[in-house]
């Protein structure tokens, strides 16, 4: 198995685990015989977003190209995610039959990892630029596609299948970075 599919494999895993972490922090809570009071209850999802955090960036941290930018919005995107469950939550609660926050804060704490994942997987992609550079760096002689970074190296159509993008041979030529473009041309 290939690290990259064990990665895969334990990011999926990510999901039962996070909800062995709630139910058990969870039962412990109920465990008093008195309903959770919203701090507790705080609290608890504090302990898991500190589970998905460090179980998630631990999973990806070596395949990330960890630039300032990317650093900045990992971090920024845990509070807007906070901010999101918060308000998530803060809309059910006009319409809970009870004045107790505990559904909401249930509601709106399930959303806080969901947005935060979802934001990182899109902030810790590849760039095209970045997949180019590091196929040249590979030593990878790779013809590439300007919008998406696809390696169309022996493709017979100048057409991306990644993203769909169609290009002359001239145009595909003269986006390739730090190539020698005559001996492109004349190969």
């Amino acid at each position: 198995m290939t690290r990259l599919i064990a990665r895969l494999v334990l990011a999926m895993l990510l999901l039962p685990l996070t909800g062995a972490v709630f139910l058990l922090l969870f039962t412990a809570l109920i465990a008093q015989g008195t309903p959770p009071e919203p701090v507790s209850l705080a609290a608890m999802w504090i302990g898991v977003y500190a589970f998905i955090g460090v179980y998630w960036v631990a999973l990806w941290r070596s395949m990330v190209r960890w630039t300032k930018r990317r650093t900045t919005m990992t971090w920024l995107m845990a509070p807007l995610s906070l901010g999101a469950g918060a308000v998530f939550g803060l809309c059910f609660l006009p319409m809970l039959p009870t004045s107790d926050p505990g559904p909401a804060f249930m509601l709106g704490g399930g959303l806080v990892p969901i947005v935060w994942v979802l934001a990182t997987v899109l902030i810790w992609r590849e760039t095209p630029e970045e997949r180019i550079e590091r196929l040249t760096v590979a030593g990878v002689d790779a013809i590439c596609c300007p919008t998406c970074g696809y390696n169309m190296t022996g493709l017979r159509e100048a057409r991306c299948p990644e993203c769909g993008a169609g290009y002359t041979l001239d145009q595909l030529v003269a986006t390739q970075p730090d190539r020698d473009r005559t001996a492109l041309r004349d190969a």
